[in-house]
C-alpha cells in the first residue's frame, strides 16, 4: 500500500480555528463554509469563509476531532486545507466510478484530487478537480449563523 500523507495548502483567510464547518452538496457543485478570524488579530470577522470546489463527485465527513492521515512535515500555516497525496480514498473513487461508467475519463477528461478541510471536531473530504476561496458577509447569509453563534 502507498503512503498516504498530507500537503498542506494556505488559505488566503482565517477560519476560525476551533469553528464548525458545513458543507453544501449537489451534483457537481461542492461548497464549505466556516466562520472567519480578522486578518491580524484573534477576533471574529464580518465575514465567513467560503471554499467553492470545482467539479466535486464525492464526499465524505465524519464528526471527530482526528485524522487519520498526518502532514509528513510540520503545520505551517495559521489557516489551511489539505491535499491528500497517494490517496487509498480517490483511487477507489475513481475505480468505482469507472465500473458504473467505463469511458468517463474521455468525457470528464480533469485532474482530481482529495482535498481534505478541518474543522475543530469535523471534517469533510472532497474528490473535486480545483477550488477557490470567498469571503461572504455574514449580513447576506444569515442561513449560516449557526456557524457563529
Amino acid at each position: 500500500m502507498k503512503a498516504q500523507y498530507l500537503t498542506e495548502i494556505e488559505l488566503p483567510i482565517w477560519a476560525d480555528p476551533q469553528g464548525d464547518l458545513m458543507l453544501e452538496k449537489s451534483r457537481d457543485d461542492c461548497h464549505v463554509y466556516f466562520d472567519c478570524w480578522e486578518d491580524n488579530k484573534p477576533t471574529y470577522a464580518n465575514y465567513i469563509g467560503k471554499i467553492i470546489f470545482e467539479n466535486a463527485w464525492a464526499v465524505k465527513s465524519l464528526d471527530i476531532e482526528y485524522y487519520d492521515i498526518f502532514p509528513i512535515e510540520d503545520w505551517k500555516y495559521k489557516s489551511s486545507i489539505c491535499v491528500v497525496e497517494n490517496s487509498c480514498w480517490l483511487d477507489e473513487m475513481i475505480q468505482v466510478r469507472t465500473r458504473h461508467y467505463n469511458n468517463w475519463t474521455k468525457w470528464k477528461d480533469k485532474n482530481y484530487r482529495h482535498f481534505h478541510c478541518k474543522g475543530h471536531d469535523n471534517y469533510f473530504d472532497i474528490i473535486a478537480e480545483n477550488y477557490k476561496v470567498e469571503k461572504v458577509l455574514k449580513k447576506d447569509v444569515e442561513h449560516y449563523e449557526k456557524l457563529w453563534r
